[in-house]
């Protein structure tokens, strides 16, 4: 029997990723372009553009769906988009109808981070496991759920919000509007933060990586601050859903040996006693691919 396959795309505020891939997890061809500035419309336009581009170096002229990794906590089942920061221009629009309407596929959207997950879980650090979370460690800090091998996306797909487990009480404001969240302590943005207020030269958060490698000691710091900020966020969720493993991706894993030390402590310390060592901690190793193998694997879970 021929295997189905679908197109897949991964949208962020910077890059749009598209990809052709196997019921078996294999990416036969792929296509990718900056996001840009541009209309709804522009950026819709761009999507089909790169899936037909994608179509024709895979030598597919005919997909069974189109599966959508988004960056928005609130996703209407019919594929209305909510609170999209990055891409504030596709706020209130339809992308299932949209895309459908440029490809002729049936679409089939899901949170960025949710897709993640259910990627590593498909084929990387999660493999083989029943109960699983994933943290994206980026410019903000997200999360998806394994529970009993399904992806659990909560009302309106917003489940996983990680990045915004209140850990400070007034704490550091928060672009939720709340203040005192992990997304405050543990994301680039906040890494880049603490390097300027110690007066480090640094531009970017792997900068002052950089740096904490090269045994500077404010540098070092940071880390592991911020990594003793992640255990005890992973500790909440650890102890709430007891999980087998707990996966780390995201850009700011590229930190991991300065930050996983004080985030395997920190978790041990304030997780309830029987589930300090059982859980495994893991860095993921998908990369890139995590969100749109995701993305492939939920259209497909969803396919008559």
């Amino acid at each position: 029997m021929k295997e189905r396959v679908v197109l897949a795309l991964d949208l962020g505020g910077t890059n749009v990723r598209v990809v052709a891939v196997t019921e078996s997890g294999e990416i036969l061809a792929r296509r990718h372009s900056q996001t840009g500035k541009g209309s709804a419309s522009e950026i819709y336009d761009l999507i089909a553009e790169l899936a037909e581009r994608c179509g024709a170096d895979a030598g597919i002229k005919e997909f069974d769906a189109f599966g959508a990794a988004i960056p928005t906590t609130d996703l209407d089942e019919s594929g209305v988009l909510g609170s999209l920061p990055n891409i504030s221009q596709l706020e209130g629009t339809n992308i299932s109808r949209e895309i459908g309407r440029r490809t002729g596929l049936p679409v089939r959207a899901v949170n960025d981070a949710s897709a993640a997950t259910l990627g590593e879980f498909w084929l990387g650090a999660s493999k083989g496991t029943q109960n699983a979370v994933g943290i994206t460690l980026g410019t903000g800090v997200g999360g998806g759920l394994i529970v009993d091998g399904r992806l659990y996306t909560g009302t309106r797909g917003g489940a996983g919000e990680i990045g915004h487990i209140r850990l400070v009480p007034g704490g550091i404001k928060c672009g939720c509007g709340g203040s005192g969240c992990l997304e405050q302590y543990c994301s680039a943005t906040a890494i880049l933060r603490r390097g300027k207020q110690a007066g480090l030269a640094a531009e970017s958060a792997r900068e002052v990586f950089d740096l904490a490698q090269a045994q500077n000691e404010a540098a070092g710091a940071i880390f592991s601050e911020m990594g003793s900020y992640l255990g005890l966020g992973l500790s909440i969720v650890n102890n709430l859903l007891s999980p087998d493993i707990i996966v780390i991706g995201g850009g700011v894993a590229a930190g991991w040996a300065q930050f996983f030390e004080p985030t395997r402590e920190s978790l041990y310390e304030n997780s309830l006693p029987d589930r300090r060592s059982r859980v495994k901690i893991m860095r993921a190793l998908l990369g890139d691919d995590a969100g749109v193998l995701g993305a492939a694997k939920y259209t497909f879970q969803h396919l008559n």
